[in-house]
């Protein structure tokens, strides 16, 4: 799986909002972007960024992330 968190933030100026998702066109599921979470979760720690939001789907009734808002720190 492609680096998600990493191209995400790259793709965001410091100060701007940005999103993360999976891309089902790539073959990224939902069940694999727990850890894209995890590595948010720890980006955040490290005042990389802050997490605004996360969006869980409602579909497989297993309320997984499946988008993380966030804002770019540094």
């Amino acid at each position: 799986m492609r680096d998600i968190a990493a191209e995400s933030i790259a793709a965001t100026a410091i100060g701007a909002t940005g999103t993360m998702r999976p891309d089902s066109r790539r073959g990224e599921t939902i069940e694999a972007f727990e850890s894209v979470e995890s590595a948010a979760n720890l980006l955040c720690q490290q005042g990389v960024i802050l997490i605004t939001s996360k969006h869980r789907e409602q579909m497989s009734g297993r309320s997984l992330v499946d988008v993380i808002q966030f804002v770019r720190l540094r």
